[in-house]
This record gives structure tokens, sequence and C-alpha cells, in this order.
């Protein structure tokens, strides 16, 4: 098993790179070809699609602990029966939002939107609603390749999607301008969709799909376990896609563009955390199944995570304006002041992650829809109240608090409702990763602003001469002596085995 997680936590890492690449090469690309305005409003629409998403934080982790618990108590019949009964399941259920969202653009007004983009709006989301469909169909395969441990597959068609997408976007967006990007977004995420089902089907050659297979009962059970996560999912998406609706509502489509340099910058550098971080959950369902005590396992994984997020958003802060500055140019250097408050956000997610993974494992997870919604609330009401004074930076602080309230304060509160976990530790290591990124991290931004040269050379330069010593420094800060001693011996371990091979 360790094997399988750090091959899978290599080639997610080596995924979320590609994505991230890409992603930060097509940005200026895209600014510079639409235009502020027409890229402010391509990514109102993909916000608007990640509303639909919400059930991948709902079945599919239903769908991932039942195969898991199947594949462990050896039960090959069951999985195909939790497979088929997904499949199924998810079909109808991509149908249903598919069906929401055509309802819902049947009102553009309520966006924000000036008219003459409305119908922009309301084309390209009239044929994302196959996407919606098939994405939902997606997360029974989706489940299968968690349950097995089996993220690597998953990774490097994700990465094999990325570089197809990038690809078909510099073609088309020149001429076709955002219907470019729809047909890009489409034609790269069929090819990945046929490419997991072969590739399902070639790693578990007993995987099998039939009607006959599916069960009523597991269909209720998988709702039983799946219903909260559902509602949480419902509400956490407020939480955390909200702000390009507020901002459009009370700025306008440049703005969007504005702000989501920063959003999407910090959104890059989590999603390499939770490339690593990400790995842990079928682990605690393991755990769970053999009835295993995992106090110790999910402060190891509180540590793990804090010290991955401070090794990267660190340097996200020291370095972060002067990239932006190159990366999109000075017109916005407004969006540098809210990498801060969105980094906080995404923090907090280091301690939250971990604690879903302990309720998931243990389907004590019935309350997150109310602690999602809480964030939600504080969320929009925060932002909405601070952006009339402060712009899009009161709106970024708003986000900030609303996590706070919810992945750290509720969080916690809910797993002491039901474990005796020790919640100092967690408090003091996250006030150590705080600490490190704003203490070390504004300090480092005012040297890098008054001394490095501008450039990219300085930048690439500066960057690896820092990033071993923010590792030395969280190696030493956040790690316990335990861990520290488990990874040196975990390599010491590696290298013995690669010496013993090559002789």
């Amino acid at each position: 098993m360790k094997k399988q997680l750090l091959a899978s936590s290599v080639f997610r890492f080596i995924e979320r790179f590609i994505v991230v690449i890409t992603s930060l090469l097509l940005t200026p690309f895209l600014i510079n070809t639409l235009g502020e305005h027409q890229y402010g409003l391509w990514i109102l629409i993909i916000s608007v699609l990640g509303w639909f998403n919400v059930i991948n934080l709902g079945f599919p982790s239903a769908v991932q602990r039942h195969i898991t618990l199947a594949l462990e108590r050896e039960q090959h019949e069951q999985v195909s029966v939790v497979f088929s009964t997904s499949l199924l399941l998810f079909g109808g259920l991509g149908l249903l939002a598919a069906a929401s969202l055509l309802m819902l653009i049947q009102f553009p007004a309520i966006f924000g939107l000036e008219s003459a983009d409305q119908p922009t709006l309301v084309f390209a989301l009239t044929i994302f609603a196959l996407k919606v469909f098939w994405d939902f169909l997606m997360n029974a395969i989706h489940g299968f390749f968690a349950g097995l441990l089996r993220y690597d597959i998953d990774a490097n068609i994700s990465s094999l999607n990325a570089i197809t997408k990038a690809l078909l976007v510099l073609l088309l967006v020149s001429e076709l301008q955002i219907m470019g990007a729809i047909i890009a977004t489409l034609a790269a995420d069929f090819i990945a969709n046929i490419l997991k089902v072969i590739y399902a089907k070639r790693i578990y050659p007993k995987l099998r799909f039939s009607p006959k297979n599916a069960s009523w009962a597991e269909v209720k059970s998988l709702f039983s376990f799946s219903k909260h996560v559902i509602a949480a999912g419902i509400a956490q998406s407020i939480n955390t896609k909200a702000d390009p609706i507020i901002v459009t509502r009370l700025f306008d489509l440049p703005s969007v563009a504005l702000y989501s340099v920063a959003s999407r910058l910090t959104s890059h550098v989590q999603a390499f955390i939770g490339a690593v971080t990400g790995i842990f959950a079928p682990v605690f369902t393991k755990m769970a199944a053999k009835n295993k005590n995992m106090e110790q396992m999910f402060l190891k994984t509180i540590t793990i995570n804090l010290f991955v997020a401070t090794s990267l958003f660190l340097p996200l802060m020291i370095f972060g304006g002067v990239f932006i500055k190159l990366w999109v140019g000075d017109a916005f250097a407004a969006a540098i002041p809210l990498l801060g408050f969105l980094v906080f956000s995404l923090l907090c997610l280091s301690v939250s992650d971990a604690v879903k993974n302990v309720l998931f494992a243990q389907a004590n997870h019935k309350l997150l829809t109310i602690i999602n919604l809480i964030g939600a609330i504080f969320n929009i009401i925060l932002s909405v109240a601070l952006a009339k004074k402060y712009g899009l930076i009161g709106i970024a602080m708003g986000t900030a608090f609303g996590f706070f309230i919810s992945d750290i304060v509720c969080y916690l509160f809910l797993l002491r409702k039901y474990n005796n976990y020790r919640l100092g530790y967690v408090f003091k290591q996250f006030f150590f990763a705080a600490l490190l990124i704003y203490g070390v991290g504004l300090i480092g931004q005012q040297l890098v602003t008054s001394y490095m040269p501008q450039g990219w050379l300085a930048l690439m330069v500066a960057s690896l001469v820092c990033f071993p010593l923010i590792l030395l420094l969280n190696w030493f800060v956040i790690l316990t002596a335990s861990i520290r001693q488990q990874v040196i011996s975990t390599v010491q371990q590696k290298i013995s085995e690669k010496r013993a091979k090559l002789h």
C-alpha cells in the first residue's frame, strides 16, 4: 500500500505540474486574445459550471468507500454491484443536473451581466450541459480508481487531458474566441473519459456493468452515506465559488478577470498541495474497516498537510507579486494584495481536509452541511459588506474569514463531538504554519521587491535558492521528530533497495 500511495503522490504531483504549467501559459494568451472583458466572461462561465459538480463531494466518496470496503473484504462480486449501481445512479443525477443548468440559464439576468453578454453565457452553458452529464458518469470511474489506490492512472489521463486542451485552445481560440475554448474543453474531456473507461477495465478485468447487477439496496446505502455530503457539497460550492458572482454583481467583468488572476494562482498552488495530501482518504477508510484507532494517523496527516501547504504557500507569498507582474503585466498589479487573504483561506483546507477524512471514514459527516453553510453565509455577507468599503480586497477578506469559521473552528468542533482527539496540537501546528507564511513571507516579499532584479531569470534563480531553505525551515518547525525520523528511514530504505537491485 505504501508503494501505491508513493506512486500516486508522484503521478498526482506531475499531473498538477502539467495542469498548472499549461494554465499559466494559457492565461496571458486568453487575456490577450479574448480581452479582459471576454476573459472575465469565460471565468464566470467556468465558475457557474463548477456549481453543478457538487455531487463530486457526495456519491463519489460513497462509491470509493464501498469499493474500498468490498476489496478489503475480497467481495469481488460486490465491486461490480457497486459499480453498476453507481453508474446508473450517476446517469440519473447527471440528467437532473444538466436539466437544472438549462433551467437556470433561462434567467441570465441573475448573473449581473449586461444584456450584450447574456447570449454568450446562455449558449456556452447550454453546450456545457453535455459536459455536466458525462462528468457525473465518470464519477463511478473516479471512485473505482480511488478504491484501488490507482490515482496514478487517473493522474496520467488528466495530464493528457490538460495538454490536449491547451493545444486545442491555442489552435481554436484565436479564430473562434470563446466558442474555441468550449470546443477544446469538450474534445479533450471526451478523449480522457474514453481512456478512463479502457484503463478501468484493464486493471480490474472482473469489473462488469450490467443493469442486472444494480441493486436498490445499494442505492439506498449509497444515498444514506451521501445525502448529507451532497448537501454539504452544495453549501461548500457556494462558499468556494461565490466570489466571481459577487464580483460580477458588485463590479464588472474586467474585475472578475483581475480577481481570477489571484484566485487561480492560489488555487494552482493548492492543487499541488492536494496532489500530495489528497491520497489519505482510502487509508482512513481501510483503518475504519478494521476498527483501528485513527488519532495518530489524523495528527500525522495534519502535520504533513501543513508542512506541504507551508512549503508551497510561503514561496507564493514571497514571489507572488513579482510573478503576477511578469506573468500578466502591470495592469493586474491590483491582484497582488489579494494573495495574502486567499492563501489564508486555502491554508484552512489543510485542517478541514484531514478532519473530513476521519469523519467520512467513520460515517460521521452528517453535520458537514450546517458547517459549510455557516461558512458560506459568513463569506457572502462579509464579502458584500467589506467590498463596499475595500473593493476586491474586501471580498477576499470575507472569504478568508468565512473559511476560518467553517474549516477551522466548526470542523474541529465537529471532530471533537465524535472523537476525543488532541485538538491543541492541531491549533499549535496551524498557528506555526500561519506564522511562517506571513512572518517570513512578508519579510521576504519586502526584500524581493527592494533588491531582486526584475525578470524571469532573476525570479527563477531566487526561487531555486529560497525553496530549499524554506523546506529546511519547515522541516524543523512543522514536522515532528518522529515524522522526520520516519521520512529519513523510508528514504534510507529506498536507497538500500535501489543499491540491492543494482548489484
